[in-house]
């Protein structure tokens, strides 16, 4: 009986841990991860589902075309933009306002 309750609060202990250190990195840490390419569902994963959408659209040539928003009180506000599905670009809306649309 000793046994299975070290055993219980070892676990407890390591989940606790683990809970904490995932909880505790930041979005500007996560975005570190993120690659062009990825679908929804794996950014979503890698940041979190405490996003809204904030844009939708079916282009001309009936492409679909998505943009999410995540607020952080200390990153302030990352855009994820999704063509198809895929992320396509992200940032802070200052930054991809200033982005040249091509790079030589």
């Amino acid at each position: 009986m000793i046994s299975s309750l070290k055993s219980f609060l070892t676990f407890s202990v390591l989940a606790a841990g683990l809970f904490l250190s995932v909880g505790c990195s930041t979005l500007d840490s996560r975005t570190q991860k993120l690659s062009l390419g990825m679908t929804k569902e794996q950014s979503v994963s890698l940041l979190g589902k405490n996003y809204k959408t904030v844009g939708a659209r079916e282009t001309a040539d009936a492409r679909k075309a998505e943009v999410i928003r995540y607020d952080d009180a200390k990153y302030g506000e990352l855009l994820l933009y999704f063509r198809d599905g895929k992320l396509v670009q992200w940032g802070d809306i200052r930054i991809l306002d200033n982005m040249p649309e091509t790079f030589h």
